[in-house]
């Protein structure tokens, strides 16, 4: 028993390292894309023709708007991992704690 709680934590830790990694990844490449998407609106060369500009600054938004998404899918992810953590844990102190 000792030794599949052992195996249930190690689980549970790399789990929780694998979806901390896709998080801090996504976070990194949406405040990238972010800086991107700003920089190609404060810094639009002169030479550029109206609709150059216009399809530079859909690109940006774009590369940001699915940076934002994967963002925010991996911190649902993470998010619902730690509240089945907290939920899981709450459960197994609750019979302890009704036992005395």
């Amino acid at each position: 028993m000792a030794a599949l709680a052992i195996d249930s934590r190690s689980a549970n830790e790399n789990c929780y390292r694998s979806l901390r990694a896709e998080f801090d990844c996504a976070y990194k490449e949406m405040m990238d894309s972010s800086r991107e998407f700003t920089a190609v609106l404060m810094n639009a060369p002169d030479e550029l023709s109206p609709e150059e500009r216009r399809a530079r600054k859909d690109k940006a938004a774009q590369a940001y708007e699915d940076a934002h998404e994967r963002f925010m899918v991996a911190v649902r992810k993470l998010n619902e991992f730690m509240i089945g953590q907290m939920i899981s844990s709450r459960s197994a102190i609750q019979p302890a704690a009704t036992q005395r």
